[in-house]
């Protein structure tokens, strides 16, 4: 570290330079920016799911669907909502990007054994012949609440329709709609919602962090200039960060927009324990160049290693199987070099050519830390009150449950998830699923009875599911039709009769329900979870006749699988990772082994919480475990170096202990709260997962601390014979 302290007086000033330089290539970055909200980035190329998924978009031509929700306090069926329907309905067909648009109003009507187009002219002349007709179609109840007060169009997107502008043009006409009162779901409309939601995150969220954490640095460093000073390292991390993102041709996403937070208020460790130590020696020393390196040989390696394993934690992601937790990996760890890089060469570059204060700040052990020097010497209730955790957190833990619900981005008092609940509870889930039912002569196939008979008994079968709200395919509109041309219930023997049905159905309508091999199914779905997908499977494993079901919840579901696969496996890498790095660096295997005890303590802490606040495991939550392991173990480095520290200088046992408590302290707590303080600035997100990022890292933050501060001293304060095996 003496190398280090004297490059940085000597070079000073090109040091400088290069950071101005390098902060201009980063804002330059901004005009590559992009968001993407897509959840079929999340997956890796070549997964069996979403193959399934983009085979069968691909082969019935259908895109994304939208679910328009009408409600009005009076029956839709009135003659002027009719109008007003069906002009709604007729100016969202001439969109650009709309394949169909699927209403109660039936493009034509069959009366007595007559066809008639419906149209304005048809509903203003015959709107008591179109009630009738409607409340007597079996597909009513799918668009059609049973009060009739609310009504849905069902509108499907081209395959590649521009999503962006098209639902531009259909927020457009909610807007500007007076007739009726409308609201959009659907999974573009969760996209949308999001990329909205981001923008703001990014604008609005990294500045609140850094305030917050400027707040806290400015309570324990009582100085204005150096709590500024301490927090530049990690705000110009976080920028650099953002230009790395974006040089790289990388969008921005879910996970990776909250890479500058993380940069920001992890990487300000650093910069807070150079100041706090610097703060410190001021009155010791007065040359600069001494100031500088003495600080160094004292903070320069606790920095070095809580840069390296805080990387590894976030490292450890870059084995997951989903996409934005391999870039949030990447980039957030790049993020904390750059902070470990400023922090060890930019920050005393800075604070040798600033004006210092005349008058130095006395920072004595505060009341936070004589409490903990207090419970350090009453090792059987430091012992109890951990206990007492891990049985809380242990008795939890088997309730922890994998969560597969998009809706679970917001919060419930959101817009988004009201529509959407509303549209459920009327309609079946505004997501729905599709499936394939194998037909080796293509449309020919309803000509087939017996066929016929077993598929529709297999779809009555698959509406008796739990989570499954209805199932539709040809075979029943076939049906259907049938019934109503002829009066007779059941499905058509004669094949001539189904041959008569199918002219009747819209040519442009048909061709997205069959293809040479296959007839398509749209499943509607009611509160589907993990469980319920999994007897889905089960489901079409045991009927040979329904060859995949697939849609975005069953995608969800499968991040989510993946999710949980990749936390045991960033776990238990991010541990050996940090073992293997304390071990070499620190050069003692059992100082190694007791710096990760505070880290497994709180990894049960975490889970237990997420149990018990039933926050459960989603895309986030299952990552914090990792990130929380390379975050807290700084605290262990830093206590750990500091008791070793001081037994260099000739203190043993409980003076070697109490010194690094006192010494050490004061900034490991500052850290803690003040990380967790900035970090708080995601309670003012929309979004309700990053409400949840900020409970589980005050958790994780508070835990390792305490653990860290209280369970350390009891390996290093039994005396000089016990001291003396600690250092072998």
């Amino acid at each position: 570290m003496e190398r280090i302290g004297n490059f940085v007086y000597a070079r000073a000033k090109l040091i400088l330079v290069l950071v101005i330089i390098l902060n201009i290539v980063a804002l330059a970055s901004f005009i590559r920016f992009d968001l993407s909200t897509d959840f079929l980035n999340f997956f890796t190329a070549g997964n069996p799911r979403v193959e399934e998924y983009d085979r069968l978009n691909e082969k019935y031509q259908t895109g994304e669907t939208i679910v328009v929700l009408i409600e009005q306090e009076n029956s839709l069926l009135e003659e002027q909502h009719l109008q007003d329907v069906f002009r709604l309905q007729e100016d969202i067909e001439e969109m650009d990007g709309i394949s169909r648009v699927q209403s109660f109003i039936p493009s034509e009507i069959l009366v007595q054994g007559s066809t008639f187009d419906v149209d304005q002219k048809f509903i203003a002349y015959h709107s008591d012949i179109l009630e009738d007709f409607i409340r007597d179609s079996f597909l009513t109840g799918e668009l059609l609440s049973s009060d009739e007060s609310k009504g849905a169009l069902i509108v499907t997107m081209e395959l590649n329709a521009p999503a962006a502008e098209v639902m531009k043009s259909l927020e457009e006409v909610v807007e500007s709609e007076i007739a009726l009162n409308l609201s959009l779901a659907g999974n573009e409309v969760i996209k949308n919602t999001l990329w909205h939601y981001l923008v703001t995150i990014l604008l609005i969220l990294p500045p609140c962090a850094i305030f917050l954490v400027l707040l806290v640095f400015f309570l324990i460093l009582k100085d204005r200039k150096l709590a500024v000073m301490a927090i530049i390292p990690a705000g110009l991390a976080a920028l650099w960060t953002m230009g790395t993102i974006l040089w790289s041709g990388q969008e921005l996403n879910l996970l990776t927009v909250l890479s500058p937070i993380f940069v920001i208020v992890i990487g300000a460790a650093d910069g807070l324990h150079y100041v706090s130590h610097f703060i410190d020696n001021l009155s010791r020393y007065s040359d600069r160049r001494e100031l500088t390196v003495e600080t160094l040989r004292l903070v320069g390696m606790p920095m070095f290693l809580t840069t390296i394993t805080t990387m590894a934690g976030f490292a450890s992601l870059m084995w997951s199987d989903v996409a934005p937790m391999r870039q949030m990996g990447i980039f957030v760890s790049v993020g904390i070099a750059y902070a470990g890089l400023l922090s060890m060469f930019f920050l005393p570059a800075v604070l040798l050519r600033i004006k210092l204060p005349t008058v130095r700040p006395q920072l004595q052990p505060g009341g936070l830390v004589k409490f903990v020097l207090d419970c350090s010497r009453h090792r059987t209730r430091v012992i109890v009150a951990f206990a007492i955790v891990i049985g809380i957190s242990a008795f939890a833990i088997p309730r922890l449950e994998v969560v597969s619900n998009q809706l679970m981005f917001f919060k419930e008092d959101s817009e988004v998830v009201q529509t959407f609940d509303r549209v459920e509870k009327h309609f079946g889930g505004a997501l729905p699923l599709a499936g394939e039912i194998a037909a080796p002569r293509g449309l020919f196939t309803l000509r087939d009875h017996c066929f016929a008979e077993d598929v529709l008994q297999a779809e009555r079968d698959l509406e008796r599911l739990p989570g499954i709200h209805s199932v539709v395919s040809l075979f029943d509109i076939v049906g259907s039709l049938s019934e109503e041309m002829t009066g007779q219930h059941g499905y058509p023997e004669s094949p001539a009769v189904v041959d008569n049905i199918l002219r009747h159905i819209d040519d442009e309508d048909l061709e997205t329900w069959f293809s040479d091999d296959g007839l398509r199914m749209m499943i509607k779905i009611d509160d589907l979870d993990s469980v319920d997908i999994g007897l889905l499977d089960s489901f079409v494993a045991e009927h040979p006749e329904i060859t995949v079901i697939t849609g975005m919840p069953v995608l969800f579901d499968e991040m989510n699988r993946l999710v949980v696969q990749s936390q045991v496996r960033s776990l238990g890498l991010a541990l050996v990772l940090i073992f293997i790095m304390l071990l070499v660096t620190i050069r003692k295997l059992r100082a190694a082994l007791v710096a990760l005890i505070p880290i497994i303590i709180t990894i049960i802490a975490i889970m237990g919480m997420l149990a018990i606040t039933k926050f459960n495991l989603n895309v986030v939550t299952a990552n914090l475990s990792a990130i929380a392991i390379g975050v807290g173990v700084d605290y262990s480095i830093h206590l750990i170096s500091g008791i070793y520290y001081f037994r260099e200088r000739g203190h043993r046992g409980k003076e070697a202990v109490d010194l690094a408590l006192s010494t050490v302290g004061r900034p490991i707590l500052a850290n803690a709260f003040g990380l967790a303080i900035g970090l708080s600035v995601l309670f003012l997100s929309p979004l309700q997962i990053h409400l949840e990022v900020a409970v589980v890292m005050w958790v994780a933050m508070m835990v390792s601390s305490m653990a860290a501060l209280l369970l350390i001293p009891l390996f290093y304060s039994r005396g000089e014979e016990a001291s003396r095996e600690m250092t072998q």
